[in-house]
């Protein structure tokens, strides 16, 4: 039970260990953004701009991007009236010294219902390095002209993936303590059948019954038979 007792603190220790280092645990994000407004299969990325996350615990950032030329906002016209996609393009560069790509997209539609108004999310896992950028825009759908040409981001996310809850170790370590105090005191009561608590004596009784009556008859017979020849 003692060794039961020790698994159980000693896992409690490394959970909350492994949540401590999630949330102490610091550093910086650079995302260089392409866009692209055609709608083949092989995108024509152009700049947009960067994004500088300079914690990933407070998640602030500064954003520098560049604004639509007409001949973009044409572009992006077409590609919401043809129920095409606006893709974007980052390159996420980590304070560890890694640099991964992502694409994602969104219709083009909600971008010119929202007059360029977007939200970029970034999904960092528990080493704080990036798995997942995304964007979205509240709309809603237009085929109509912006009134700006310039984006606005309305928010830069930075987020971690749900941890799940922690098992509460510590109330069900005083549930056992209590359990064997109670034990030792006798005073637990055992729900068990009659049966399961007195089997090992029951099952060598059965077994030594059977034996014996394997045997007995062949001693039986032996007796009738001197009594005849008497």
């Amino acid at each position: 039970m003692r060794v039961i007792y020790c698994c159980i603190s000693l896992l409690a220790v490394l959970l909350s260990i492994a949540r401590g280092s999630e949330l102490d645990y610091d550093g910086w994000l650079q995302l260089r953004l392409w866009h692209a407004f055609n709608d083949e299969p092989e995108p024509i990325f152009i700049e947009r701009g960067n994004i500088t996350v300079s914690s990933v615990r407070s998640g602030a950032s500064v954003v520098g991007q560049n604004g639509l030329l007409p001949a973009h906002i044409k572009e992006l016209i077409n590609l919401a009236k043809n129920d095409g996609k606006y893709r974007l393009k980052t390159v996420a560069r980590t304070s560890s010294g890694s640099e991964i790509t992502f694409l994602t997209s969104i219709p083009a539609c909600y971008l010119l219902g929202s007059d360029l108004e977007d939200s970029i999310t970034i999904w960092l896992d528990s080493a704080a390095e990036p798995i997942a950028v995304s964007i979205s825009s509240p709309g809603p759908c237009s085929t109509e002209a912006p009134f700006t040409n310039m984006w606005t981001t309305t928010n830069v996310n930075v987020k971690y993936p749900d941890g799940g809850p922690v098992p509460d170790t510590a109330t069900y370590i005083q549930k056992l303590e209590r359990e064997r105090e109670a034990r030792e005191r006798g005073e637990a009561k055992d729900n068990r059948s009659f049966l399961a608590r007195y089997w090992m004596y029951i099952v060598p009784a059965l077994i030594f019954v059977v034996l014996s009556s394997a045997t007995n008859p062949e001693a039986g017979g032996a007796a009738g038979g001197s009594a005849q020849r008497q």
